[in-house]
């Protein structure tokens, strides 16, 4: 049984990216033939979790990855990547029976996506066999993080999330959750869903999303920071990201927001799991509530600067754009 009380554990979802300009594709000018470099699309590992996770991991977080992958050649990508950004996969299942999805992503001329995944059925990333593992390394573990990116496809995942927060939860390991549903009405979402993030909510300490949909679809509110409020009892901390308006924290004992950092934006793929890393990693090093909160917001702009999901920063990158970002405000 492998040792990971030093690791924070992301359980989620691993997908292969393939990034595909569209103004290079509509070619207004037909500039560009078909055997143009230019229109290669770009391949590059994601997936929320698994971008979480590598995000972690170059700021200097030990970090387990804890998911199911196709024995495909997508799966053998992403299990190279892992590898490569030392990134533990003992917790990392090979399926032989399922596919590892790609998830087309068209960038417009503003940078935002448009995704697409491939395929639907079968998908890898849905099902967990529990029975391969033993839940005590999560009780060890530094950390417990995942999103509702994880279940949105129909698999065992749905099932075992509640039960795996519990555990962590109870034996005090810190646990945070990406709604991550990108919907702003639950009648959007099968029942499934739904249920097994409400059944998880009560176990997660640092919960994420965004306020203004996300929040908003689990609680309706005229003002959606009330809906956002509403999750705070029992000491849990709620983070609402807010795009390029930054991030909304409400604790206990306060609320705050941030602006997020100006910066051209190149690519928005990964900008939410950017900052959940940023976020984490702050915490796990001893951060206020409101560093963290920076460290999210500065990860993620960072992020979105970037054409990819993983184009984030390693802990010193970081803290130079943080100095930079504010010596530019002076």
């Amino acid at each position: 049984m492998p040792d990971l009380s030093d690791r924070a554990i992301v359980l989620g979802d691993a997908c292969v990216d393939v990034m595909v300009p569209m103004m290079q594709i509509a070619d207004r000018n037909n500039v560009l033939s078909p055997s143009d470099k230019t229109l290669e699309p770009v391949l590059s590992a994601g997936g929320t979790g698994a971008n979480t996770a590598a995000a972690l991991s170059k700021l200097g977080i030990k970090t387990a990855y804890m998911g199911t992958l196709g024995a495909d050649y997508g799966g053998r990508f992403l299990l190279e990547d892992l590898k490569q950004r030392d990134i533990h996969s003992e917790l990392t299942l090979i399926d032989e029976n399922s596919n590892t999805v790609y998830v087309f992503a068209f960038i417009d001329e503003q940078g935002e996506r448009h995704p697409w995944a491939f395929p639907r059925t079968g998908v890898s990333y849905a099902d967990y066999d529990l029975e391969k593992i033993d839940l005590s390394i999560i009780r060890k573990a530094k950390w417990l993080h995942s999103s509702g990116m994880t279940i949105l496809f129909d698999g065992t995942l749905r099932k075992h999330l509640p039960h795996i927060f519990k555990t962590a939860y109870e034996a005090g390991v810190p646990t945070s959750f990406d709604l991550n549903t990108r919907v702003n009405h639950l009648d959007k979402l099968e029942p499934g869903i739904v249920d097994a993030i409400r059944q998880t909510i009560p176990y997660v300490k640092y919960l994420l999303g965004s306020g203004q949909d996300e929040f908003f679809s689990f609680n309706p509110q005229d003002d959606w920071r009330d809906s956002v409020r509403s999750f705070k009892e029992n000491g849990r901390v709620v983070i609402a990201r807010m795009g390029k308006d930054g991030a909304f924290l409400v604790d206990a004992d306060r609320e705050e927001q941030q602006k997020a950092f100006d910066v051209p934006v190149v690519n928005t793929i990964g900008a939410g799991d950017a900052f959940n890393a940023g976020f984490i990693a702050a915490i796990l090093k001893g951060h206020s509530h409101s560093e963290a909160m920076k460290w999210g917001n500065a990860v993620a702009s960072y992020k979105v600067s970037g054409n990819s999901a993983r184009h984030t920063p390693d802990e010193a990158t970081l803290l130079s754009f943080l100095r930079g970002a504010i010596d530019n405000s002076k």
